[in-house]
């Protein structure tokens, strides 16, 4: 059994050409890229669903953006 599946992705020509040439410059295959990018993504993603949850705990507590470097300093001080 293989540890990974195949999928299909489709790409326009010029992208195709430029994902084919970074891969190559960077000695990488192009399925390695590509799941590259798509961790860089996820994870990227992951940060803004916590930037969203943060923002509105913050909002729940009547924490305004101003209000942050303060909040920090003070959890740091109570380590």
């Amino acid at each position: 059994m293989r540890a990974s599946k195949v999928i299909s992705v489709s790409l326009p020509p010029d992208m195709t050409k430029e994902v084919q040439e970074m891969a190559k410059d960077e000695r990488r295959s192009v399925s390695e890229l590509l799941r590259e990018a798509f961790r860089q993504y996820a994870a990227g993603k992951a940060l803004q669903d916590v930037r969203k949850e943060a923002g509105r705990v913050a909002k729940k507590k009547g924490i305004k953006p101003g209000d942050i470097e303060q909040v920090i300093r003070e959890g740091r001080d109570r380590r």
